[in-house]
C-alpha cells in the first residue's frame, strides 16, 4: 500500500495542507530559538527521539499543572504507578518510577553491583552504567553471536560464573534494533542460577511486531527473577520530559527505590505521562507512523544498495564503508546521524526515524554518501 507524506507520519511540516485519510492533523514540530529543539534546517536522526511529540492531552496536562507545579509531585508519583500496574496485572508495589529508565536501570547497576558481577552484550546501550562504572561497578562484557544479535548461549556461561549476580540486555536492541526471539529468551531467563537476576530494558517493546508475544512481563508475573524497565520517551514522545519506569518482583522492587537517585520526579513529566498512559488513540498513531518512517527508511538503504539489521525500534542499524566519515557527511548537509558506535564496529551506522522531510533528506544523501 503506498503512503502519503502525510499518512506515513504526519510530521513533515505540512499541517497545512489536505488532512489524510485518517482525518489526523498533526501539527508540525517548531524551531526552538531557546535551544530546546535542534536548529532551523537540522534533519535530527541521531537520538531515537518521536518527532510527533507528547499527545495532545499531555501537553494540555502539563499546561493544567504550570498553575502549582511549586509543589512537589510526589502524590501523583502512586497514581501513575498503579496506572501501570492495572495495564500490566501486577501490584503497584512492583513498579518503580524514574527519570527515564536509565535512572532504573542505574539504580540496578548500583544496587547489583555491590553483590557481585553484572554481565553485559558487548554491543547494546550502556549509558546507565556511566555513574556505576564510577563508583567501580564489576561488570564483563559478552561478544555478539556472528549477525550481530544477543548470544544468548554465550551469555549464560559466563552467567555460570559464581561472582555472577546479574545479567542486563536490551530487547529489542539499541543500537542494532533487533529482537530475540521470545521463546528463546524466556528458555534463557528459566535457565539462571536462581542468584543471577535478569534486567531487560523493553524501551522499544512498544514498537516490536508483537510487543505482547514478545515481552518477558509474563514471567514477573509469575514471579521470577527479572526486573523489565520501560520508559515513554520512545512511543509517547516524551524524552525530555524524563520519565520511566521498571517492573519486578516486589522484592526486587524494594531495593531499586533504595537506590533510586533522585527523591521527586518533576511534575510535568508526571502530568503528562498519567494523561498519555489511556491515549490510546494517540499511542496507536505514533507506533504506526514510526513503524511507516522505518519502513522508507529501509527502502532507502536498499536503494542505495546496503543493508541494515532487521530493526522492531525506531531506527536502522546501516551498513557503511565507515560510520565516522559517513556521520560528519551527512553533519555537513545538516543531516545528524550516530557516528560509530565503538571502534569495534567502525562501518556500522545508526538512523533514526524522524520528521518525514528529514527521513527523505536522509533517503536522498545515502546513495551519494554510503560509500566515502
Amino acid at each position: 500500500m503506498a503512503i502519503s507524506r502525510r499518512g506515513a507520519l504526519g510530521l513533515a511540516g505540512a499541517a497545512a495542507a489536505a488532512a489524510p485519510a485518517s482525518g489526523i492533523t498533526i501539527r508540525p514540530m517548531l524551531a526552538d530559538p531557546a535551544g530546546f529543539a535542534p536548529a532551523p534546517g537540522i534533519a535530527h536522526l541521531k537520538y531515537n527521539e518521536n518527532p510527533m511529540g507528547p499527545p495532545p492531552s499531555a501537553l494540555q496536562a502539563m499546561a493544567d499543572l504550570a498553575r502549582s507545579s511549586w509543589y512537589y509531585a510526589d502524590d501523583a508519583e502512586p497514581r501513575l504507578a498503579a496506572m501501570i500496574a492495572a495495564r500490566f496485572g501486577v501490584t503497584p508495589s512492583q513498579v518503580v518510577l524514574g527519570h527515564g529508565s536509565s535512572e532504573v536501570i542505574t539504580s540496578a547497576m548500583l544496587a547489583w553491583g555491590k553483590r557481585g558481577t553484572i554481565i553485559i552484550p558487548e554491543l547494546q546501550f550502556d549509558e546507565p552504567l556511566i555513574f556505576p562504572k564510577a563508583q567501580g561497578l564489576n561488570f564483563r562484557r559478552v561478544a555478539m553471536a556472528p549477525d550481530l544479535g544477543i548470544d544468548l548461549a554465550a551469555l549464560a556461561r559466563a552467567a555460570a560464573a559464581p561472582d555472577v549476580v546479574m545479567v542486563y540486555l536490551c530487547n529489542p536492541n539499541n543500537p542494532t534494533g533487533m529482537v530475540l526471539p521470545a521463546a528463546e529468551l524466556a528458555a534463557f531467563a528459566r535457565s539462571l542460577p536462581p542468584r543471577v537476576t535478569l534486567l531487560i530494558d523493553e524501551a522499544y517493546m512498544e514498537l516490536a511486531d508483537d510487543p505482547a508475544g514478545t515481552t518477558m512481563l509474563p514471567l514477573v508475573r509469575s514471579g521470577a527473577n527479572i526486573i523489565i524497565s520501560r520508559t515513554f520517551s520512545k512511543l509517547f514522545g516524551m524524552a525530555g520530559l524524563r520519565i520511566g519506569y521498571a517492573v519486578a518482583t516486589p522484592d526486587n522492587a524494594v531495593v531499586l527505590k533504595q537506590h533510586r537517585l533522585t527523591i521527586s520526579l518533576n511534575a510535568p513529566g508526571l502530568a503528562a505521562a498519567i494523561a498519555a498512559w489511556t491515549d490510546t488513540d494517540f499511542q496507536q498513531r505514533s507506533r504506526t507512523q514510526i513503524i511507516a518512517a522505518r519502513q522508507l527508511l529501509r527502502d532507502a538503504v536498499m536503494r542505495a544498495g546496503t543493508v541494515a539489521l532487521p530493526s522492531q525500534t525506531n531506527f536502522l542499524f546501516v551498513k557503511v564503508a565507515d560510520a565516522n566519515r559517513f556521520a560528519a557527511a551527512m553533519a555537513q548537509r545538516g543531516i545528524l546521524v550516530r557516528s560509530a558506535w565503538e571502534p569495534a564496529w567502525p562501518t556500522w551506522s545508526r538512523v533514526s526515524t524522524g520528521r518525514l522531510a528529514d527521513v527523505e533528506r536522509y533517503a536522498k544523501a545515502l546513495p551519494e554518501l554510503v560509500n566515502i
